[in-house]
């Protein structure tokens, strides 16, 4: 992870779920105007990876900077309102609410289970990183499974 400073990484996946942001609104528009319903699915679920990935670094980030409750709070809320995950990124590294570097490298000691977690991710990135990919991939299945999280076109017909 020492590639990857907190705020950068931040950045990239506020990027991602900018994009993924982007890309599924743009789809939504193709279906409710009767072009095509086919990106939806594809863009749906390529936001879901995108949101995933922005909530697992939060959380990271979160632990890392000892943010208080609030920030860090609000640093997960903004990946649910579209592309206000990148400005919230932006202001925080603005702020100084990153640290310069990841903690844990060898030589602090992580105390409670939250720290010891990302211990184990700055000091074993690719082991980390390949548990990552496959956590993320189970629950993005799941999530796939589950379907989406609104019925969007029950939910426009009751109200018309």
């Amino acid at each position: 992870m020492t590639f990857l400073r907190p705020a950068r990484l931040h950045r990239v996946v506020a990027y991602l779920e900018m994009f993924t942001w982007a890309f599924l609104i743009f789809s939504m528009v193709l279906k409710y105007s009767g072009v095509t319903e086919a990106i939806t699915p594809i863009a749906g679920g390529i936001h879901g990876f995108g949101f995933l990935c922005f909530i697992v670094v939060g959380v990271m980030v979160w632990i890392n900077n000892k943010w208080s409750f609030g920030l860090g709070v609000l640093g997960l809320i903004v990946s649910v309102i579209p592309f206000a995950a990148l400005p919230f990124a932006l202001w925080a590294d603005k702020h100084d609410k990153f640290l310069p570097h990841w903690r844990f490298s060898d030589s602090e000691q992580p105390h409670g289970l939250a720290e010891q977690l990302l211990a184990q991710v700055v000091r074993f990135p690719v082991r980390t990183l390949s548990v990552f990919v496959v956590v993320i991939a189970l629950v993005f299945g799941v999530l796939l499974m589950l379907g989406p999280p609104v019925d969007v076109e029950s939910t426009i017909e009751s109200n018309i």
